[in-house]
């Protein structure tokens, strides 16, 4: 059986959802995905389970204990494993003619373009706020759409995607940055914003010992398994609007929000700021 014969017989399901055409725009296409753990690796796997044809995977964190939890690739036999590395073996297990190239890094302003250029789309699934601020200033420098994501305890989260039509990410979530230099002070008032997370966390009922455990360095932020990849999942499905491209079926373009609460009976719905962009510190 040739590869072509088997990508077909794989991805045969998907026929009836996708068109011909669509299944080679996957086919074809080119993703980026800072960040391989809790809502990166959900998101990975969704897409190579579509027929993606090539993915990028940028992560410079090994897999340790407290990954568990969450994360669909970690288990304990990759127990100190490069993150990225175990992605890379992952999706080329289920889709037999992704091409994968993997880092085992962060981004930084000095790699970032050259990390991302040559992407349909940039997917940044990282825990880090000030890569993130460097991850969509680099997309949207390179002319190529993005999506951020959002994991927020006890059951929360978001997911939101960026183009060139779109307001800049960081004034869609209220950053301090805005056209800024990242000095030293600029990324601890970026760093910051997490913090007002944790507090605005209590009141829809994390538990305040660990919000104030995190604000003092003391504590992991808090995430279970169903939420980050919930989050995931809604990720790999804006990437796969903007890849095929369909009439109505446009991508959750910023400032319009995807947001996740699974404690209330309307667990996903998209939303839009009444004042024409949103807190950082209330997602």
């Amino acid at each position: 059986m040739s590869t072509h014969e088997k990508y077909e017989k794989v991805y045969a399901r998907n026929y009836g959802v996708f068109t011909q055409q669509e299944q080679t725009q996957l086919k074809n296409a080119r993703v980026a995905i800072v960040g391989a753990g809790g809502v990166g690796g959900i998101t990975l796997i969704s897409l190579a389970r579509m027929g993606l044809g090539h993915l990028t995977i940028i992560d410079g964190d090994k897999f340790e204990d407290s990954n568990i939890n969450r994360q669909m690739l970690a288990f304990l036999s990759n127990k100190g494993v490069s993150k990225a590395q175990v992605a890379e073996q992952t999706v080329q297990d289920i889709n037999p003619l992704m091409s994968v190239t993997h880092h085992q890094l962060r981004v930084t302003e000095d790699n970032a373009q050259t990390l991302l250029t040559n992407h349909d789309v940039i997917i940044d699934a990282t825990d880090n706020l000030v890569s993130r601020v460097i991850i969509h200033r680099a997309a949207a420098e390179l002319g190529i759409p993005s999506i951020w994501i959002a994991v927020t305890p006890p059951f929360r989260g978001g997911v939101m995607c960026f183009n060139k039509d779109t307001m800049p990410y960081e004034l869609a979530l209220q950053h301090p940055s805005y056209q800024q230099a990242l000095t030293p002070e600029m990324r601890a008032k970026i760093e910051a914003l997490k913090d007002g997370r944790a507090r605005t966390a209590i009141t829809h009922g994390a538990l305040p010992d660990w919000a104030e455990g995190f604000i003092n360095k003391q504590a992991p932020w808090a995430v279970i398994c169903p939420v980050a990849n919930m989050i995931g999942l809604l990720a790999s499905f804006e990437a796969m609007k903007f890849i095929i491209k369909r009439e109505h079926l446009a991508p959750t373009l910023a400032p319009r929000l995807i947001k996740v609460d699974l404690s209330t009976p309307e667990m996903v719905k998209v939303q839009t700021p009444s004042e024409g962009s949103w807190n950082n510190e209330h997602l």
